[in-house]
């Protein structure tokens, strides 16, 4: 079983070196994690070449010089490896990652490990069969657990160190350990690993062992480089599993027995729990074919950088208004800042993407893991925060693509999952709901645009229009007029609107207007010069003082010597006249008898035609007849024409005259009452022209006599209408030229003055273009608001439906994927059905005999840097994100930048710097100081970001408080970050809350020298969990401290106190998505909870000084650990302190500290200076104002971001103007602010811009009400007004 060949081991100065030389000659063999995946591929034990049963033992060897230590690290050099310098720098750093190596170089006193090997018997079978157990029924002697607590202690901050900051499980029961020594070097290692998990319970501690033991491959490796033991893994596995109980003596008694030939080789039969872990060994051997492009530039390639510079161009994502339903896929809603960059992501670019807090990187990172899955690519995610992965895994979970994303600590659980949701998948009708969002998107858009578009007709758009009304009705004098102006006036108006303006005006002061068509007959009435307007009056003047009485007079004294009825209006006067006139006519020629019987017969006897009927006597008598009427000496030429005229007068007489059957008769004096009467005629028909009379019923002559009277009495009264009447028509001319013809009318009937025309001509322009524009354009609905807000809550439910329906839908595609491939590949799913069974996979034995399956099952890979090394050198990917990039330098990132050609890094510079970091407990850190800003410059985020283009994130939304916000943004980012404002700061509160402990003293470690974690700061801290358990058990919670120990102390004493109210065990110990969690600095970076409790940890000595020894904050990179607390909290922060900031020495404090101080010291902030009011939207400032009227808080553009923010008591609302003219997307106005707002404890209301023009009080009171407003508190605001 084994063979001894001793040789010499190459000198080693340090650890690095060594491991690297081994690394570099046995690739393959590295850490826990490979082992395992090693041993245990197929569901039985699988181990490398170098772990044969009895491999020849190798030929002694020379002792290697430094230079040869150095070639073998850096690999074989091939002639084309232009910066084998750089690799070989690369690999050193690599061999050096985790500190000294704990499966070699274990430190094996007693606080380091905790020693189970003498438990009690009674605890022992439940710990070894995997069930949990705490620590004190394992040991039971006093002292012993006293000493174990202390060990575990050191265990557990290790295990969680390792598992939060770096993304590894660390901790593992060493079954056995060999001791021995080789050239004067001495060696400890554990021979059987089996992971544990360890945790605080109370002050004891909770210990179960999980999954399989594996053999210390390291152990493996050395005992065959050193002494030729070839130990066959698989034998010594199955030796601990005989009879399906873990049992780990045989395998400690067969290494004694191949190890008996080694002098002092001592292999002890000991339980240890240790932090047993390694991972530069695989790291290094991983780190081969680093010629990507990416890394070509990073080593200084000026080809390679050109080459990445010409490869990028970036790409304009589709606005989402204007995206297809069906290419519209992404899990989650993402803003402008968030398309852009899965923009660049989708079409191929490699990118770096700053982002800052709260900006949504995680989810950003989660939408592109579905574009490009949905593209059929394989994904590598690599973060070295636990924290960041599990974000990463639930939102896939909570999307509807659980097992979607695989790790190899995980991966039969994973692939379990996976394969439950492909088997469970439905397909999605989305047909109809798809259908309804671009409809709907559609007359949203449409509308929106359209409100905030030009006519091309007027040149305004209907807000302009809205805008422009407001202000007219907001004005001193508002306009009144509902003259609605026709499309030829408008046209006219919005070429030259200005112009018609002063001619109004000038008008208007002229005195067109003081006198309307009720108050002057001159009204309206237009001279081309003043002298015929002189003229007209005149005439008026003469007619109302002379002629017209004089007519009348004469006419009355002339028909009243008849018997005709009085005349009624001129007309008819001259009827009568010229009737008298011919019948003296008549009587001067005929006798009075001709009047007395009807002339009709005589008439057709005379007639020069007809009258054939009428016998020749007859027509002789009738002819001699009429001869007898003619006076004697009178000869008539025309008889026929003198008798029909006389018959006319004979019938008018009839007509008019009052007795029936008398002769007419000619009254004396009737030839003056002619001359009259023609003079007055024509006057009257010239005031009738220069009036512009033009209906024949309108004309004076056809006027009673009464109506006459009055008539030219008004216009022989003294007016002003007449005064500057040439002007005036000259303009009215032209404006009537320009169809303002009502709106004229309009004004003169009101007597609009001057000053106001202008304002007059503005209403009906722009209320006469808005109707206009309402009647023509479809888009616009009509303005009928009902229509717009119910399209609105319709878009809001179909657009959500859409949007939680992509992850069903991926996750539909990709089971039909799952589906097409297991009946294409039916031997890889058996091969896979059967390592599944086995209860343990790896993905070495999957990519071997599944590849196409588990292509199609696991798209997405998610680890830490540290584990990518387990994966096989074939696996390749066609996307690496690597999250939270500042955290991790560029050479531990090697090994995922490799394995795929597109490469993208999320990170921060602030919050995120790389450390280095020790495996091992008790490892002490180097004292070398090494400086924060040279760690940042050589993290993967920065040098990443030196070759690839940036883009930045910069939206925050967080839920937290204002100034929480505003004090992280100013102090660490220049304001960088953009967010929404908290309702709580407009409201008076703070997010932002400092709690002085008072009696925070204690005395100096004797250690560290620093006075940690007093009674009164844990007790305080305490008492606030406490309360947030009693009233906020709905939001999550952490405690953040600067001290290690203080951490420690405060969970116990949390424990401790929970312990007696068991109501919140839940929210103390219950399975949540964010687990209350005491955690250091270092531990909280990725982590983020609702609220964060900032215990700093340090106090003051018993005479009240406080030491400047404040741990890590105080050493360089303390500025950025601080910016990690300020942080981590989404919606309030309460930092306890036992000191002040005066308490501090300023001249000794330094990094960390001093922003400590500072951000003490804003405890009492100086009020912001009051800013110069901005110019503000009309509409926007009437809706204030009435806000303000009802006895409500009100703010015009609160903080640039709501357009006003109003409260009434303790309620805060924000509201939005529908106002069509911003950037946003129909989702981000309408789904997604609304929500953030609501999450920001803001009530939430759009008003639409018809709605507040045509009824601003209503839409006034209706906010009011949805603040509690009450109609009795508008009666006694009404009340007291009237007081």
């Amino acid at each position: 079983m084994w063979s001894v060949d001793r040789r010499k081991r190459p000198d080693a100065k340090g650890r690095g070196e060594s491991d690297a030389k081994s690394t570099a000659a046995h690739p393959g063999d590295a850490g826990v994690g490979a082992s395992r995946a090693q041993q245990l591929a197929d569901g039985s034990v699988e181990h490398p070449r170098s772990e044969g049963a009895l491999a020849k033992a190798p030929a002694p060897e020379k002792r290697r010089s430094d230079e040869a230590i150095a070639a073998q690290l850096t690999g074989p050099v091939s002639l084309v490896d232009s910066y084998a310098d750089e690799h070989a720098d690369w690999r050193r750093e690599l061999a050096g990652i985790g500190g000294r190596n704990p499966l070699l170089y274990f430190d094996d006193r007693p606080a380091n490990r905790i020693e189970l090997s003498t438990t009690h018997p009674g605890g022992l079978p439940q710990f070894i069969t995997g069930n949990k157990i705490l620590l004190s029924a394992l040991i039971r002697d006093d002292l012993a657990l006293r000493h174990a607590r202390a060990a575990a202690a050191r265990v557990t901050d290790k295990a969680i160190e390792m598992r939060t900051v770096r993304g590894l499980e660390t901790v593992n029961l060493g079954v056995g350990i060999a001791k021995w020594s080789f050239e004067g070097e001495e060696f400890c290692a554990p021979v059987l690993l089996r992971p544990l998990a360890i945790r605080r319970y109370g002050r004891d501690f909770e210990l179960k062992l999980k999954q399989f033991p594996v053999v210390n491959s390291e152990l493996i490796r050395v005992l065959r480089e050193q002494f030729g033991i070839n130990l066959d893994a698989r034998t010594l596995i199955e030796l601990s599993q005989s009879e399906g109980v873990f049992k780990p003596q045989p395998v400690i008694d067969r290494l004694r027995q191949m190890v008996v030939g080694v002098p002092d080789f001592v292999v002890q039969p000991r339980l240890v729990v240790s932090s047993f872990h390694n991972v530069s060994q695989q790291m290094v051997s991983d780190a081969k074919g680093l010629d990507s492009p990416i890394l070509a530039a990073v080593c200084g390639s000026e080809p390679a950088r050109r080459q990445l510079e010409s490869a990028y161009r970036p790409v304009s994502p589709t606005p989402p208004d204007d995206r297809a339903p069906e290419t519209d896929r992404y899990l989650y809603d993402a803003d402008a800042e968030q398309d852009d960059v899965l923009a660049q992501i989708d079409a191929g670019h490699s990118i770096v993407v700053h982002t800052l807090p709260g900006t949504g990187g995680t989810q950003t990172v989660v939408n592109a893991l579905g574009s490009l899955v949905r593209a059929g690519k394989r994904v590598l995610v690599v973060s070295p925060r636990r924290a960041t992965l599990d974000g990463i895994s639930h939102r896939l979970a909570r999307a509807g693509l659980s097992g979607l994303s695989v790790n190899p600590r995980r991966l039969r659980r994973n692939l379990v999952e996976s394969i439950s949701r492909n088997e469970n998948a439905r397909p999605e009708q989305l047909r109809d709901v798809d259908e309804a969002l671009t409809r709907l998107r559609g007359v949203l858009s449409d509308y929106q645009t359209a409100l905030s578009t030009p006519d091309t007709r007027f040149g305004i758009a209907p807000l302009d229009a809205l805008r422009r009304l407001t202000l007219l009705a907001l004005s001193d004098n508002p306009p009144t007029t509902t003259v609605r102006l026709n499309d030829q006036a408008l046209g006219q108006l919005t070429l030259d609107r200005s112009s018609v303006a002063e001619a109004l005006t000038e008008v208007a002061r002229l005195g067109q207007f003081q006198y309307g068509p009720e108050d002057s007959p001159w009204y309206g009435v237009n001279f081309s010069t003043t002298e015929e307007a002189r003229s007209a009056y005149s005439l008026a003047v003469k007619l109302a003082e002379s002629q017209l009485p004089r007519l009348i007079s004469m006419a009355n004294e002339v028909i009243g010597q008849t018997s005709m009825r009085p005349y009624e209006t001129v007309a008819e006067l001259g009827i009568f006249l010229r009737l008298l006139m011919g019948i003296r006519d008549t009587l001067d020629r005929f006798t009075p008898e001709v009047y007395d019987r009807s002339l009709t017969e005589v008439i057709a006897a005379h007639a020069p035609r007809g009258g054939d009927e009428m016998s020749s006597a007859n027509k002789r008598r009738l002819r001699k007849l009429a001869r007898e009427y003619v006076r004697p000496g009178v000869h008539i030429t025309d008889m026929y024409s003198r008798l029909v005229q006389i018959q006319q007068q004979r019938v008018l007489w009839q007509r008019y005259t009052t007795v029936a059957g008398t002769r007419p008769e000619v009254p004396l004096g009737i030839a003056d009452v002619v001359v009259a009467f023609q003079s007055a005629y024509q006057d009257l028909d010239e005031l009738d022209r220069v009036l512009g009379v033009v209906g024949d019923a309108d004309r004076m002559k056809n006027l009673s006599l009464g109506s006459l009277a009055s008539r030219v009495s008004d216009l022989a009264r003294e007016s002003e209408v007449l005064q500057n009447i040439q002007e005036r028509t000259a303009i009215v001319e032209r404006l009537r030229a320009s169809h303002l013809e009502p709106l004229l009318d309009d004004l003169s009937s009101r007597h609009v003055p001057s000053d106001d025309v202008a304002a007059e001509l503005e209403l009906a322009w722009w209320q006469s273009a808005l109707e206009r524009m309402l009647q023509t354009n479809q888009a616009l609905l009509s303005a009928n608001t009902s229509v717009i807000e119910r399209l609105e809550a319709d878009f809001r439910l179909v657009d959500d439906a859409h949007a939680g329906a992509n992850g069903t839908l991926l996750a539909s595609s990709l089971a039909d994927s799952w589906r097409v491939s297991v009946l294409d590949n039916k031997q890889e799913a058996l091969a896979l059905r059967e390592a599944l069974r086995s209860g343990y996979v790896s993905a070495a034995a999957l990519v071997r005999h599944a590849p196409n399956l588990l292509g199609v099952l696991a798209p997405v890979w998610t680890m830490s840097p540290y584990e990518v090394a387990q994966l096989p050198d074939t696996m390749r990917f066609d996307a690496v994100l690597l999250v939270d990039a500042g955290a991790t330098t560029l050479v531990e990132n090697l090994g995922a930048i490799r394995r795929a050609r597109q490469v993208v890094a999320f990170g921060d510079t602030m919050t995120q710097t790389p450390s280095p970091f020790e495996m091992s407990v008790g490892a002490s850190a180097s004292d070398q100081v090494v400086d924060a800003d040279e760690l940042h410059a050589r993290s993967a985020f920065a040098q990443l970001g030196a070759v690839l283009p940036t883009l930045t994130l910069t939206r925050s939304y967080r839920a937290g408080g204002e100034d929480l916000t505003n004090l992280v943004n100013t102090r660490f980012y220049d304001g960088a970050i953009q967010s929404l404002p908290w309702a709580g700061s407009f409201l008076g509160h703070s997010s932002l809350t400092y709690e002085f402990v008072r009696g925070g003293q204690g005395l100096p470690d004797q250690q560290t020298g620093a006075v940690e974690s007093t009674d009164a700061e844990v007790d305080r801290v305490v008492q606030l969990v406490l309360e947030h358990a009693s009233e906020r058990s709905g939001e999550s919670l952490m405690v953040i401290t600067a001290s290690e120990r203080h951490a420690v102390r405060v969970y116990q004493s949390v424990l401790q106190a929970f312990s007696k109210f068991p109501q919140y065990r839940e929210f103390l110990l219950g399975e949540r998505a964010e687990p209350f969690a005491v955690l250091t600095l270092e531990q909280a970076t990725a982590q983020s909870r609702d609220r964060v409790i900032f215990s700093i940890g340090y106090g003051r000595t018993p005479h009240g000084r406080v030491l400047s020894n404040f741990g890590s904050l105080g050493q360089p990179g303390g500025e950025r650990l601080l910016a990690v607390a300020m942080t981590r909290a989404r919606r309030a922060m309460t930092i306890v302190s036992c000191f002040k900031p005066e308490d501090l020495d300023t001249a000794r404090i330094k990094h960390g500290v001093v922003e400590l101080a500072e951000l003490l010291a804003f405890e009492h902030p100086a009020p912001a200076p009051a800013s110069l009011p901005a110019e503000r939207d009309p509409m926007l400032g009437e809706l204030a104002d009435r806000l303000e009227d009802l006895g409500l808080t009100v703010a015009v553009d609160y903080r640039g971001a709501i357009p006003i923010a109003a409260a009434y008591g303790e309620r805060a609302i924000a509201i939005d103007l529908d106002l069509g003219d911003g950037g946003d997307s129909l989702r981000d106005s309408l789904r997604l602010r609304p929500a953030v707002l609501r999450r920001l404890g803001w009530h939430y209301h759009r008003v639409q811009s018809f709605d507040l023009f045509s009824d601003p009080d209503e839409v006034a009171r209706r906010i009011a009400r949805i603040l509690g407003y009450e109609a009795h508190d508008e009666a006694a605001e009404a009340e007291s007004a009237a007081r």
